[in-house]
């Protein structure tokens, strides 16, 4: 409990010291901010235990605070502070998800108090969710919006048995996470989890690919080798994008569903086999049924537990959140100092259509990691990022292009903040949140003139 952190937020700085005083004295970890933004620029890289938050703020409403820091950290403990005349806004807060509010003038005694009841409460529900959520982020899910949340709770559910799910959704939206989180946190985890491309499987090699074969079934096979399914056997068969597959691959596969066992090609009987079957698609199985172009049969088979993962661009709410997760991700990846995102990055983010979904995100994150060097990326970084073109992998590991890719952003980003401030210096240098002779020195490094 000693060691929780707390986030004050109060535009007061006489208030702030004294409050900081009180909490630091029983061995809180204490962190101030003097306004919305700063608070929401520090909730944007840290989760703390625990926000007292005032709901008079100078710059943004405690309010509109309030519901940001929730739509961040969805069960972030909050306590509102009132002063005289604002109880209606402060109950208002509790209604909009804050846990209890403290009016001022306040006693120290009456803090403590508060503060340990809500440490209390608030620990404990954390505690309750959080492996769930450490063992799904592993994957990459992340659940903010309340779709997704009714997903990672159908995996909590049905990750032990046996029934087959069809995971739908367009490309991008993470299918193969949801199989991997339903694999890896089953009683299978410590069995093989076999991941197939049906559509990149030749038609001619379904069957010895799937099956497999003895050695002498055919010309080139020089050695004996298990298919896709025994090799999968005792624990989960991933069968990606099997709406591709033929009328005849089909067959075989429901086959080999209903014995639950497989014959290799040249093998003279079938063998038992025990697995978890997961398949996906980004194409509509039921209208493929509907042409003639899939089985119903297997549709029926394979489609006990239908997941459908919308697009990023219907469920907003993950948009930021997963952000943080691949920067967080891409910095580590990448042998690189922590970033983290300003809060004005938000709005840019919802504003783009994210037609490759999850995975053009991830892309998209990745490379602003990698270009800058600022360890706060705000909204402007991201504009410039999104016309900046796309490293190529070999590009990460030579230095010198690296180096040289930097050096290009970081000229267009001072540019780019010059022009927004008609070339004034002093406005540039305060956006830019560098002193005016660190700013010259970039700008003289980087063949930039003033005026």
């Amino acid at each position: 409990m000693e060691e929780a952190t707390i986030l004050v937020v109060d535009d007061d700085p006489t208030f702030l010291e004294l409050l900081t005083d009180v909490l630091q004295f029983e061995n809180y970890t204490v962190h101030c901010a003097s306004g919305g933004k700063a608070a929401l620029d520090f909730l944007a890289s840290t989760q703390p235990d625990l926000v007292l938050l005032d709901l008079s703020l100078p710059d943004i409403d405690g309010l509109e605070v309030l519901k940001r820091s929730l739509e961040l950290y969805p069960g972030l403990a909050v306590v509102m502070i009132s002063g005289q005349g604002t109880i209606k806004r402060a109950v208002e807060a509790t209604r909009l998800g804050a846990l209890d509010f403290l009016e001022k003038p306040i006693e120290s005694q009456r803090v403590l108090l508060t503060v340990k009841n809500i440490l209390t409460i608030s620990l404990t529900r954390k505690a309750q969710v959080t492996s769930q959520q450490q063992a799904l982020q592993k994957y990459g899910l992340i659940a903010a919006s309340p779709e997704m949340q009714r997903i990672t709770s159908l995996i909590d559910i049905v990750a032990a048995t046996r029934i087959a799910v069809h995971i739908s959704g367009e490309s991008g939206t993470g299918k193969e996470l949801v199989a991997r989180a339903l694999h890896f946190t089953s009683n299978r985890k410590n069995a093989a989890f076999v991941q197939v491309n049906c559509a990149a499987i030749p038609e001619t090699l379904i069957e010895s690919e799937l099956f497999g074969y003895e050695k002498g079934a055919f010309t080139d096979a020089r050695m004996r080798k298990k298919g896709y399914f025994q090799q999968a056997d005792g624990g989960t068969l991933f069968l990606d994008e099997i709406g591709d597959l033929s009328l005849a691959a089909q067959a075989k596969i429901l086959r080999a569903l209903e014995s639950n066992e497989v014959q290799r090609i040249g093998a003279e009987k079938p063998e038992k086999i025990d697995i978890r079957l997961i398949t996906a698609s980004n194409k509509n199985l039921q209208a493929l049924v509907d042409e003639g172009a899939f089985r119903d049969d297997l549709y029926y088979r394979i489609n006990g537990l239908p997941i459908r993962l919308l697009p990023l661009r219907e469920r907003q709410a993950d948009i930021f959140p997963l952000a943080q997760y691949f920067l967080q991700a891409a910095c580590r990846d990448n042998n690189i100092p922590e970033r983290y995102l300003g809060e004005d990055c938000k709005a840019f983010l919802h504003s783009q259509p994210w037609r490759g979904n999850a995975r053009e995100l991830k892309n998209f994150i990745e490379k602003i990691a990698v270009i800058t060097e600022s360890r706060r990326i705000d909204r402007r970084m991201l504009q410039l990022a999104s016309t900046f073109p796309d490293l190529p992998e070999s590009t990460r590991s030579t230095r010198e292009t690296l180096r040289q890719a930097r050096a290009a952003f970081e000229r267009d980003y001072i540019l780019a903040t010059l022009n927004e401030c008609n070339g004034n210096i002093t406005k540039t240098a305060a956006l830019l949140g560098i002193e005016r002779t660190h700013l010259y020195k970039k700008m003289k490094d980087l063949g930039i003139k003033p005026g």
